[in-house]
């Protein structure tokens, strides 16, 4: 009866020793799996903030025009070098930058010219990733509005075709004047009336300036918000 009990005891004890050492076996398994799965997963949770006003060079690939654009039609351009933002690359060469027309004017008669604004709103690279922003062209006014000519070239052109005419017509009056029988001074006074209004007609009749950019011009796209953007790991840019 004694060895029986004695038996049982001891086999307890080898069960209870082996489980102790397979738990301890486990956990350090465990444990090594973790810090190797650690070491060589890629690092998550990183977040780069690129400020409103960041400036980003873009290339148009094609002539971005008011005269062959509309409202609401998507506008992409691209990024011809790699643009980094404090040591992160956010955009490599290949990523398109991605916007919409939200402004548009054909260029009309009377010197009116044309305008064009586009919202840009995402930058998808060569590997998918899509990077939302908010963007303009980059112009002297910081609007963002690109147009053809400006208001004081209009008003130059203007001024010039009435003063064109007028001259033209003041001469057409000296010599028609005395060969139609009247007096010269008259003539001149008939015959700049009519110039002016000539030259008038013509400022009237002359198509303004589009607003384009043609294919190949480098362009800037300034942030109008900021952005955010998650690097991806294991890309080799």
């Amino acid at each position: 009866m004694y060895n029986k009990k004695a038996k049982k005891v001891v086999s307890t004890l080898i069960i209870a020793s082996m489980l102790t050492v397979a738990a301890g076996s486990f956990e350090t398994f465990k444990q090594s799996s973790a810090n190797a799965a650690q070491q060589t997963a890629p690092l998550q949770g990183k977040v780069v903030m690129i400020p409103s006003g960041t400036s980003i060079p873009a290339t148009a690939t094609m002539e971005l025009s008011s005269e062959n654009l509309s409202l609401g039609q998507g506008v992409s351009v691209a990024i011809s070098n790699n643009f980094y933002y404090n040591n992160n690359l956010v955009a490599p060469v290949g990523s398109s930058v991605n916007g919409t027309v939200i402004q548009v004017k054909k260029a009309g008669r009377a010197g009116i010219n044309g305008q064009l604004m586009v919202k840009f709103t995402n930058i998808i690279t060569p590997y998918g990733q899509m990077i939302p922003i908010s963007g303009k062209i980059q112009t002297d006014d910081g609007t963002g509005l690109i147009k053809g000519g400006t208001k004081m070239d209009s008003a130059t052109d203007y001024a010039k075709d009435i003063a064109i005419g007028t001259a033209a017509g003041a001469v057409a009056g000296v010599i028609m004047g005395p060969l139609s029988g009247g007096e010269v001074g008259k003539g001149a006074a008939y015959g700049t009336a009519v110039g002016a209004g000539a030259g008038l007609a013509k400022s009237l009749w002359d198509k303004g300036t589009p607003a384009t950019i043609p294919a190949g011009t480098i362009i800037n796209i300034v942030l109008d918000q900021q952005a955010t953007f998650t690097p991806q790991q294991g890309y080799q840019y």
